[in-house]
């Protein structure tokens, strides 16, 4: 009979976040797709897929440390995971806002509606997917 591995909460948190920047990508390589088909888009060199798949995982795995450290350090760490991250997300929201005041043109237009889009899809899926593959039972084994 085997012994039941241990997994640690860290390597799940950061393996959730990992999986989540995964999904990340997927979903945001396709929406970027989708709004460069239809706006006729094609100028933002530096949002390319190539950028998508490395950039998002990465960003996702260091979301699944801070997890680990809010879980690990604060009674209700999921709950403020969450609060952070959607805090995270309307600051994201709001700078760009200022930003298309400041400089002119319009929300959803270029760059800052493909960024505007791709910042609400990684928030939204960091705040739910990292706590929830952080805590499922058997993803792992």
């Amino acid at each position: 009979m085997e012994a039941p591995i241990k997994i640690s909460l860290f390597s799940k948190s950061l393996l959730a976040g990992l999986l989540s920047g995964i999904v990340a990508a997927a979903v945001n390589l396709v929406y970027s797709i989708i709004y460069r088909e239809s706006t006729g888009f094609a100028t933002a060199e530096i949002i390319m897929p190539l950028s998508i798949f490395i950039g998002f995982p990465i960003l996702l795995a260091l979301a699944g440390s801070a997890y680990y450290l809010l879980q690990k350090h604060l009674h209700a760490g999921t709950s403020w995971f969450i609060f952070f991250s959607i805090a995270l997300m309307v600051a994201l929201i709001v700078a760009t806002m200022l930003d298309t005041k400041q400089h002119g043109g319009a929300l959803f237009s270029g760059l800052r509606g493909l960024c505007l889009g791709m910042e609400i899809i990684t928030c939204v899926l960091a705040a739910f997917l990292i706590p929830y593959f952080a805590r499922h039972p058997k993803i792992y084994i």
